[in-house]
């Protein structure tokens, strides 16, 4: 069913788009962030848009807006380890055009298994560098890193 335009008016610069998850949400263009070339294993998509999983809650939706079915679970790698570091990025702050680094928003993806929620890992690896100015954004793959592609979000029982 298409949203109402009466009850909630799509305002000049904004769209409503269709979601699996969140239904139709109204994006600002400025809430969206470009990830150019695209994510890992998902080039063609490169529109997405951050959702708060609750007021208190350190998870994030990285929703597609090109692909409504597609969205990532992600967070801030310092809550999973608060001595992250990504390493020399001075190519990418130029490439993302990064003038502070109060400017640029690290995250990383998480991986929940269905039925699993305590077996969580976060990819500490492949994290999302985001220029909270400009909104454009990358994914790095750290190869020669000391973190995981697996990391556990938290700790194991026993």
């Amino acid at each position: 069913m298409a949203p109402d335009p009466q009850k909630n008016p799509v305002k000049p610069g904004s769209a409503t788009f269709a979601t699996k998850n969140f239904g139709d949400i109204v994006v600002r263009e400025e809430q969206v962030i470009t990830f150019s070339p695209g994510l890992l294993g998902f080039s063609e998509f490169h529109r997405y848009v951050l959702i708060e999983h609750g007021q208190e809650s350190p998870f994030l939706w990285l929703q597609s807006l090109e692909k409504p079915d597609l969205a990532f679970v992600v967070m801030d790698p310092l809550y999973v380890l608060p001595d992250y570091q990504v390493g020399p990025i001075n190519g990418i702050q130029k490439e993302l055009g990064v003038k502070s680094l109060q400017d640029l928003k690290v995250l990383v993806i998480l991986t929940i298994p269905p039925g699993r929620p305590q077996d969580m890992t976060a990819n500490l690896m492949g994290p999302l560098l985001i220029n909270l100015t400009n909104r454009r954004a990358k994914q790095l793959v750290l190869e020669s890193s000391p973190y995981s592609h697996k990391h556990r979000v938290l700790p194991a029982k026993g």
